[in-house]
């Protein structure tokens, strides 16, 4: 007959509720520590590769960059390597490979037409547009299919004079 009294009065209702707070307490922790673990490995995951996937010096900060500033991770101008379905090897200018990932949303053009991804060809030059993922792949917006003679961003036909 206690037990039964005692699961009925007030001491146990507060147990219970004093139980249930921590256990949403410790639930609302491990969401946190999840959502920040997510947050702490993306950004260290992006500073571990930054250097290798957006062309930073090669020697680092402290060797000389031999007249040449880092190339944006968000374009790439360059010539067509390889297609494969939705992935674009494109080597820059300055010999940098770098991988572009096409989707649905992907506009392609060649002058003012449209065309589809299947119509980039191998030494195509390309002007890619996008936004880097965590793996330093250019996922692209926008992909411009240029001229062969199409002056490169590095020779001196293309550099403003300086004012």
């Amino acid at each position: 007959m206690e037990f039964k009294q005692f699961f009925q009065s007030r001491k146990f209702k507060i147990i219970v509720a004093i139980i249930f707070a921590v256990i949403v307490m410790l639930l609302v922790f491990q969401v946190g520590f999840f959502v920040g673990y997510k947050k702490v490995s993306f950004s260290y995951q992006w500073g571990e590769n930054y250097y290798k996937n957006f062309a930073g010096p090669r020697g680092g900060f402290m060797n000389d960059f031999g007249g040449k500033q880092m190339m944006a991770p968000h374009d790439v101008f360059g010539t067509i390597m390889k297609n494969e379905n939705s992935l674009l090897l494109v080597r820059g200018v300055d010999n940098v490979e770098k991988m572009v990932l096409m989707d649905n949303d992907t506009i392609i053009n060649r002058f003012r037409d449209k065309i589809g991804p299947n119509d980039l060809k191998v030494n195509d030059k390309i002007i890619v547009i996008g936004s880097p993922d965590d793996s330093g792949r250019i996922e692209a917006k926008f992909i411009r299919v240029v001229p062969q003679d199409f002056p490169a961003t590095n020779t001196p036909e293309f550099i403003p004079p300086a004012q």
